[in-house]
Formats: C-alpha cells, structure tokens, sequence
C-alpha cells in the first residue's frame, strides 16, 4: 500500500475524530450540560462503594461457603 495513501487515510480519521469531539461539545455546552465535577465525582463515589463492599462480601460469603 502507497505509504502517503496510508497518512492521508490516518489524517483524515483523525480529522473525523477530532470534528465529531468538536461536536459532541458544542451539543453539551448548547444544552447547558456541564461535565462532572471532580467533587462530585468523588462524592458519588464515596456514597456507592460501602455498598460495593457489602455486596461483594455478601457474595463472597455465599459463594464460598
């Protein structure tokens, strides 16, 4: 295969990449959806693991014995 066919194609994806990235933005930020927030991410984290934990014991107690 021709080498610059190859950087054309590549470039090309890339720049569909990049325009469909450009897009997905522009529709968040008409829709006023703002991305979450390290805080939050963290806050709903802290509120989803002790019950991971607990199910995943749960699990592991029932399994094993």
């Amino acid at each position: 295969m021709d080498r610059n066919f190859y950087q054309q194609k590549l470039a090309q994806e890339h720049q569909r990449e990049i325009l469909q990235e450009l897009a997905t933005q522009h529709l968040l930020n008409e829709a006023g959806a703002r991305p979450l927030a390290s805080k939050r991410v963290k806050r709903i984290i802290l509120r989803i693991a002790p019950a991971m934990v607990v199910i995943v014991t749960l699990l592991w107690l029932h399994f094993s014995g």
